[in-house]
């Protein structure tokens, strides 16, 4: 249950900026045209997405043999909350987007590769696909909630920046669950 709940609060920090990111960049930086404002978009998830693919096999792994998946993961987590917050607070050109989505591309990181392995340890391995059926409604579910109620909200703020700090909240309150667990 732990999991799961500190998992959720995870997808809804990211989907919140996979949903959100462009409007926040149409208005931070609306002098781009369409096109570079795409280019913007595009290379910030570029950047985010090369982080999460480089970082499990050549340093998350190395370090979670080291410290435990758990506190690995945390860690990574505390760094995407930190990430997060810098955007929310300063990023306000396209390099320091850029920049600051490589930090948040250390949890992304994470996120993708730490938490099914530490599931897969937790569960009787007899009722694993039961369990890998109900972990996946904490990717699922967070992506209702960011659909519904962040949208709504986002939409009534008079600044899109406030994705990030609702990112930045979610990812704290995950990595402070995820401090929650014990390693086995």
């Amino acid at each position: 249950r732990k999991v799961i709940a500190a998992h959720s609060f995870s997808w809804v920090g990211i989907q919140t900026t996979f949903v959100f990111l462009f409007a926040y960049l149409q208005q931070t930086l609306p002098h781009l045209s369409d096109i570079d404002m795409g280019r913007v978009g595009s290379t910030s998830f570029l950047v985010l997405n090369a982080v999460g693919a480089l970082l499990p096999a050549f340093v998350l792994m190395p370090v979670a043999h080291r410290i435990g998946r758990i506190k690995t993961h945390a860690l990574s987590l505390a760094c995407m909350t930190a990430g997060y917050i810098g955007l929310y607070l300063g990023g306000s050109t396209p390099m320091q987007i850029y920049l600051l989505m490589a930090v948040v591309g250390i949890g992304w990181a994470a996120i993708v590769s730490l938490p099914f392995a530490i599931v897969s340890q937790k569960v009787n391995q007899a009722r694993m696909g039961l369990f890998m059926g109900l972990f996946n409604l904490s990717v699922v579910l967070p992506q209702l909630v960011v659909s519904l109620g962040v949208a709504l909200f986002v939409s009534r703020a008079p600044d899109t920046g406030v994705i990030f700090l609702i990112s930045a909240i979610s990812l704290a309150l995950s990595t402070v669950t995820w401090s929650l667990i014990r390693e086995d």
